[in-house]
């Protein structure tokens, strides 16, 4: 069976088996109709980040308290308790089926506001889906990137054929032509409409057919990532049962030919390279003016097509050797089902036939692409003894539409081959500084925090580098360390993350600071490798960028230690479902959702998974009795099992955790009760056995009369808002106490609050005739 019959195989596969989700219902609440008041800046509205975020200038109290009054007023209640700290507000609000988390912060003398809806009707929910283009049944290489929001693929067709059904069959899907802004014999370019939605259709022609891209905007990605990786697993399984359906009905020949016994080199008279005189290695590019050096040159030799070639590669940085070599060993060629290699940009290749005649030279240097063959090229080449020398050559200027281009190369350099072994890049290198400087808006960022692990990206394996203000948390990141939180583990301080993948290319960068999250594919120069283990090099912007109304510019240093190997080694199976991470802690992967609240001392996490109450309680007491989650013990004695409920209590590094599971039919929803013993301890805030802790803190600026059991107390104004220990702290029988607030002239607040033993309970006043409850601990 041919590579192509294999790809179509798995192109078809992939696209039947994406499943789309379909569009909210919840057409009478939409997240365009969220409150914002009046002067909000730094608005944006994602529904793939799930939230709204803008900047007030009031304190964020005054914000908090403008949502409790509008939203009540709009017929919304509260659902869940507050959590109201020193310098946050956190509300969570209900209407109906759909549910709403307001949240409030200090940040920069005003407010910064995130609301983040649940069961509300986004923008792109009555958008198109990528389910609805037009793929031709012949496409082989079909590619959904809902990163980008693009779709790939080749036809057998030629460009005007493929440009004529493409137009068709989106006009019969309501999509509405609004230009043909390139039409070209070898590159055709056209933009749709439709609703909200654009479109932007590529074709670009080649000499088997034409290659079609897809550029999409306002359309409907959600839930692809899964639906993505789902579909691709299916076909690299579809193409393997292939690949064994080829093999059990090959004949002898085909079988030789699976087995890479690769036929000799064609014998060829000496040409006595080993006294020829050293040339230096060097490409050249110039384009539309600009000049590029290539000073890194490499050489290799594939069999393809039936016949053995030799590729010269050069490039401006070194090229990582490993993934070259391995697939050279695994097909006698520089591709595999996964395609070819990757070259960085500006690069130049030119490949050398049998007979050591200069075939072909492709190139591509600021983001133009230039190429030329046969008699368009000038220059010699020798093969001979494991060394290929020679200077190649365009003989006339090349051109991609209005820019220009030449290239020329020389080379001297030995033939990596299947049995080769690829040159170390990091041997001997010196230790560079970690650090990392951002500049975005006129404000620096000092980022000197520096963390490298592995992530997936799909099914591609590659490292993110972090450069953050302050560090972020190593044993929630740890714990996340192959699982799939790691891929998108996040925490909210000033930071720039790069992907780098398998060759050392820098695939993507994000930048978060100010509130402001940007995707960056600004030209880079990017030295990065990664190496045993070990990440080092530098990357910085070329020039600055523009966002919003804004410009930013960023330069990083890494040498640092990949973080993994210990913990992907530590993370053995251990049976029944898979782990994710959330928090330090194990979730099952699949979960739907979750849901934090808490205090420094005591944290609650919800989700819910489709899965069996008795799969979730083995589930836990397999993993945290695994050891990879740090030492749990469980109290067994105090398990509570029935046929719809559960809960397992455990004790660990740092204090309790309780396991609180509910089942209905094949799912269960769980809920997570952490607390910090330690820390409770250190804040004065740990109550003695048998008893509870009563903490008062006053969040106002004038002082307080609570009363408590029929007993008034005056509490100062901001006592405890800021330092535990200036607030009321209380050692208390466990049982009920009546707390009420009640200003001259007014009616205030009153509540019967139940103190268990081993809590400890918080009241926080909030005006002169409210408190709120917290759990503390």
């Amino acid at each position: 069976m041919s590579r192509r019959l294999l790809h179509s195989v798995a192109a078809l596969l992939v696209l039947s088996a994406i499943v789309f989700p379909a569009p909210s219902d919840a057409q009478e609440m939409r997240v365009r109709d969220l409150i914002v008041p009046e002067g909000a800046t730094q608005y944006s509205m994602m529904k793939r980040r799930g939230d709204v975020r803008f900047q007030l200038p009031s304190d964020f109290k005054s914000v908090g308290n403008l949502y409790a009054q509008k939203l009540t007023e709009q017929g919304w209640r509260k659902s869940a308790k507050d959590n109201l700290q020193s310098s946050f507000w956190v509300q969570t609000f209900a209407k109906g089926n759909v549910s709403l988390v307001v949240r409030v912060s200090e940040e920069g003398g005003g407010t910064a506001v995130r609301l983040t809806p649940t069961g509300m009707m986004w923008e792109e929910d009555d958008q198109p889906t990528p389910k609805e283009l037009p793929i031709p049944d012949d496409a082989t290489d079909l590619e959904y990137s809902d990163f980008f929001e693009t779709v790939e693929f080749k036809s057998p067709s030629d460009l005007k054929t493929t440009q004529q059904y493409l137009v068709q069959e989106l006009e019969k899907r309501n999509w509405k032509k609004d230009a043909t802004t390139m039409d070209f014999a070898h590159y055709v370019s056209m933009t749709f409409s439709q609703k909200k939605s654009s479109l932007t259709v590529n074709l670009t022609a080649e000499d088997d057919g034409c290659e079609v891209e897809f550029r999409t905007k306002g359309m409907q990605w959600d839930g692809m990532k899964e639906e993505i990786a789902r579909a691709k697993k299916e076909a690299e399984q579809a193409i393997q049962a292939a690949k064994k359906m080829a093999a059990a009905s090959a004949t002898p020949d085909e079988v030789v030919d699976a087995s890479l016994d690769l036929p000799p080199r064609k014998e060829k008279p000496k040409q006595g390279i080993g006294d020829l005189p050293k040339l230096p290695n060097k490409g050249t590019i110039v384009m539309d003016g600009t000049t590029y050096e290539l000073p890194h040159v490499i050489a290799y030799e594939v069999f393809q097509y039936d016949e053995w070639s030799t590729k010269i590669v050069a490039t401006q940085k070194a090229i990582k050797q490993d993934p070259l070599v391995a697939r050279l060993r695994k097909t006698g060629s520089d591709e595999d089902d996964d395609g070819g290699p990757s070259w960085p940009q500006p690069h130049l290749l030119v490949v050398i036939g049998e007979n050591d005649q200069p075939r072909r030279l492709s190139l591509q240097a600021g983001g133009t692409p230039g190429h030329g063959s046969g008699d368009e090229l000038v220059g010699t080449a020798l093969v001979e003894d494991g060394r290929a020398r020679g200077t190649v050559a365009l003989k006339e200027p090349g051109d991609f539409f209005d820019k220009v281009y030449t290239a020329e190369i020389s080379f001297d350099v030995p033939v990596l081959t299947r049995d080769s072994t690829p040159v170390k890049q990091l041997a001997g290198a010196p230790k560079l500084p970690n650090f990392g400087k951002l500049t975005l808006g006129g404000r620096t960022y000092n980022l000197s925090n520096v963390v490298a692990y592995p992530v997936m990206f799909f099914d591609d394996p590659m490292t993110a580098i972090v450069f953050s203000e302050r560090p972020l948390n190593m044993n929630k990141l740890t714990a996340a360390l192959g699982r799939p939180a790691a891929d998108d583990y996040f925490e909210f301080t000033p930071q720039i993350k790069l992907l780098v993948d398998a060759e050392d290319n820098v695939s993507s960068v994000s930048i978060w600071a100010d509130n402001n999250s940007i995707g960056s594919n600004s030209d880079l120069d990017d030295a990065i490798v990664i190496e045993d283990g070990r990440a080092r090099g530098t990357v910085r912007m070329s020039k600055p960028a523009e966002f919003l109304d804004s410009t930013y510019s960023f330069e990083v240093s890494v040498d640092v230690s990949v973080l993994g190997q210990k913990a992907s080694a530590s993370q053995k199976p251990v049976g029944g479902l898979p782990a994710d991470s959330y928090d330090a802690l194990p979730v099952p992967q699949g979960h739907e959702g979750i849901a934090a609240e808490g205090s420094p001392f005591r944290k609650v996490i919800q989700t819910t998974v489709a899965a069996e109450l008795s799969a979730v309680v083995d589930f836990y007491r397999r993993q945290l009795g695994s050891g990879q989650w740090g030492q749990w013990n469980e109290a067994t004695a105090d398990a509570k099992i029935d046929r719809q409920s559960a809960e397992l209590s455990f004790s660990g590094p740092s204090g309790g955790l309780s396991v609180q599971l509910a089942g209905k039919g094949d799912e269960t929803a769980i809920t997570l009760v952490s607390r910090d013993a330690q820390a409770a301890k250190a804040a004065g805030l740990w109550p003695a056995p048998g008893k509870a802790r009563l903490f008062i803190a006053n969040d106002t600026a004038s002082a307080a009369t609570l009363t408590i059991n029929r007993r008034d107390y005056t509490i100062a104004a901001g006592a405890g808002a800021r330092d535990p220990k200036t607030g009321f702290n209380w050692e208390v029988d466990p049982g009920n106490y009546t707390i009420e607030i009640k200003p001259a002239g007014g009616s205030g607040q009153s509540e019967k609050l139940k103190i268990q033993a081993g809590t400890t309970t918080g009241v926080i006043v909030t005006s002169s005739s409210a408190f709120m409850k917290v759990d503390l601990y």
